[in-house]
This record gives C-alpha cells, structure tokens and sequence, in this order.
C-alpha cells in the first residue's frame, strides 16, 4: 500500500522562513507545528508528499530553511492537475486561481486537509476520463515532475506508439487537420495537455486559469495553432469553424454578406480577420461595419475563449450595440465607460474576467485606466 502524506506551510514570503507546518496522513495522523524537525519526523514514514503549490512553493522553503534532502520522496501536486481534471467552469470548489479556497485564515493543517480532499477528487476524475485521454496525458506529462508523481501513486502508464495520431484521432473535428502536433508535443508538452483539456471540456465559458499562462504562456499560442490558424488547404475542422458565411449565418441567421458595387466588401474584411490579417475597413454609414467585426469576434470568443477589444468615442453606440447583439440573442459583449454606476462597470469586469464576454467596447481615454490594463 502507497503511503502519503499531505502538507502545506505558512511561510513569509518577506523573509522566506516558515513559520509554521501542517501535515497528515492517509490514516489521518496529523500535526500542527512551528518545529521543522517535527514536521520532518512526521513526513519521513511517507514514499508520497501531495501538497497544493507544493513543489515550486513548499518544498523550495523547507529545504531553504533547514537544507533538507527531500528528494526521496515522489512529489504530487493538486496545482498543476487542477486545470486538467477539472477544466469546466465553474471550476472545483476548493480551487480559486493558484489558492486553495479556506474558511480558516493561516492554518497549514487546514489546507494541507483541503488539499487531501482535492487529491481525492482529482484521482476520481481521472478515472472517469476515456482511455485515450488518459494515455494522452501520460504521453504528455509522464515525465514532467509536476505530474510523474500521480501517475506513479495511481499505477497508470501507456504505451502509446503514435501519440500525434492518437491525439487526431481523439480530437477529429475538434482542432485543424493541418497542425504541427509533432512539433509541439515535442517542444510544448504542458501547454498542449492543458490546452486539449479546455477543447475536451466542450464549454464556451470555461477558461485557463490565469496562473497557468503566466506560467505557460505559450497555452495561448497553442490555442491559436490549434484551432484559430485557418490552414492553406482546408480541413474538416477550419471549413466548419472558420468559414466566414458559417459564422454569419451562426450568430446573425443571414445567408451571405452584402456587396457594394458588386464587390464582397464586407466578407473580405471578415475573411481577412478570421485569417489574422491587419486590415483597413472603410464603410459609409449604416454600411455594415459592425458586422465585419462581430462576426471573427464571436468566431474567436467560440474556438479560442478569445476577447476583441473595440474602441470606440462614442458612448451611446457602444451601449446601442450591446443593446443590438442583446435583442439578437447574442450576450457576450459588454461595455466599460464612464456612464456606468459602479455596480454595472464592476459587472462588466467579472464578465470579462470570467470568460463570459467576447467583445469589451471601451472608449480611448480607457486605454489610461490601470485597471482596464490589468
């Protein structure tokens, strides 16, 4: 039987000593002290350390602090498998961005036990992943020491002899036919399992966490490459997805674009910003320019979890726009400006904050606020 143990520390950061440690274990032992010796004497009967933020926070302080050989121990960290287990927002209830969430302020036992219950439950739902998924995972992440160690306490491995083939094949019709996945399972093996978890969730408002890109930042990228980069030829998955009459018809019910002069003005411009293109769009009045933007915007804010940022100085269109995609059915744009109550501005930002909105209309005098920047 695999013995482990679960521990969180409370360390002040401005001086990195640990001022306190919880641990227990399987058989729900515990402690609950400021002695590092007695943490340690604790913990030395355990092939298995779980922790949340364990390995790059934890670990790092306790071997600071007293120059502990911890290496003999197999490491699993709830962190890193929380965006993969659990992708769908909203997302696990003990888990808000890179903390665990606590009733009791400064209590390492405390959060050592919250993070046993979030161990549990993630081994729960790797269970219930399909076969392949779980193969891919171990081909990505097997030898990662963020994820090594729940494989090894779980008894899982896979031989996996084409694992871009099976990655195609377990996510046909879900990602471009045309990507270069050997390329990136070789050079992004992280960032492609986080970013095939949130396609696998199939929700429109599930999104990475943010501590996740800002360490994995090329998630997004992948992200991109996957499933935003419309390829050369065509595939199953860019002739559904990034095909500018299928958007339009998708979000506005109508059947093609309007022409001006017997010219595609409008699908041009549309086509040019599915495909990434800087562009210069220049429409008369009531021409239709909104839509040359609507449409890739809400095409990427369903592929991508992308937002599109407008800029616009006239307040009452930005609202008259909101109001317009509203009375289409179509709720994911809001507005941030100086005609909004506190309340409805402070609406706006969770929305864009939680994944909730595609299009954020702002004026430019916004482009100076710290926290539209952040």
């Amino acid at each position: 039987m695999k013995r482990i143990a679960f521990i969180d520390t409370e360390v002040d950061v401005s001086t990195g000593i640990i001022g306190d440690f919880g641990a227990l274990s399987d058989d729900s032992s515990k402690i609950h002290s400021q002695s590092a010796e007695k943490f340690l004497s604790f913990i030395n009967d355990y092939q298995f350390l779980c922790g949340h933020n364990v390995i790059h926070h934890d670990l790092k302080f306790i071997a600071r602090n007293g120059g502990f050989d911890l290496t003999g121990f197999e490491v699993i960290d709830t962190l890193y498998l929380s965006p993969l287990l659990f992708p769908m927002m909203p997302y696990h209830n003990l888990v808000k961005d890179d903390k665990l969430q606590t009733e009791e302020l400064n209590n390492p036992l405390n959060d050592a036990i919250k993070a046993r219950d979030l161990f549990y439950d993630e081994i729960d739902a790797f269970k219930n992943l399909d076969e392949d998924l779980k193969k891919i995972y171990f081909a990505l992440l097997g030898t990662e020491r963020e994820f090594k160690g729940f494989f090894a306490f779980n008894d899982f491995s896979a031989d996996v002899d084409d694992l871009e083939e099976l990655i195609r094949i377990r996510f046909s019709r879900n990602v471009c036919e045309n990507t270069d996945i050997s390329r990136i399972i070789e050079d992004h093996p992280v960032e492609l399992a986080y970013a095939l978890s949130l396609i696998n969730s199939k929700s429109r408002y599930s999104l990475t966490p943010p501590w996740v890109i800002r360490n994995y930042p090329d998630v997004e990228r992948i992200f991109y490459l996957l499933r935003n980069n419309p390829c050369v030829c065509g595939c199953s998955y860019c002739n559904q997805f990034l095909d500018e009459k299928i958007g339009l018809k998708k979000f506005f019910g109508y059947d093609s674009y309007r022409s001006y002069g017997g010219e595609a003005l409008q699908e041009k411009a549309v086509n040019a910003a599915i495909n990434n293109k800087s562009l210069v769009a220049v429409f008369p009045t009531g021409g239709g320019k909104s839509i040359t933007f609507q449409v890739p915007a809400l095409m990427s804010g369903l592929n991508v979890k992308g937002l599109t940022v407008v800029i616009s100085p006239l307040q009452s269109l930005m609202k008259d726009q909101v109001d317009n995609l509203e009375n289409s059915g179509i709720t994911d744009a809001v507005t941030i400006n100086g005609l909004l109550d506190p309340i409805a501005r402070q609406e706006s930002f969770e929305r864009v904050q939680n994944g909730k909105a595609t299009l954020l209309y702002i004026s430019p005098e916004s482009l100076r606020s710290r926290s539209i920047e952040h």
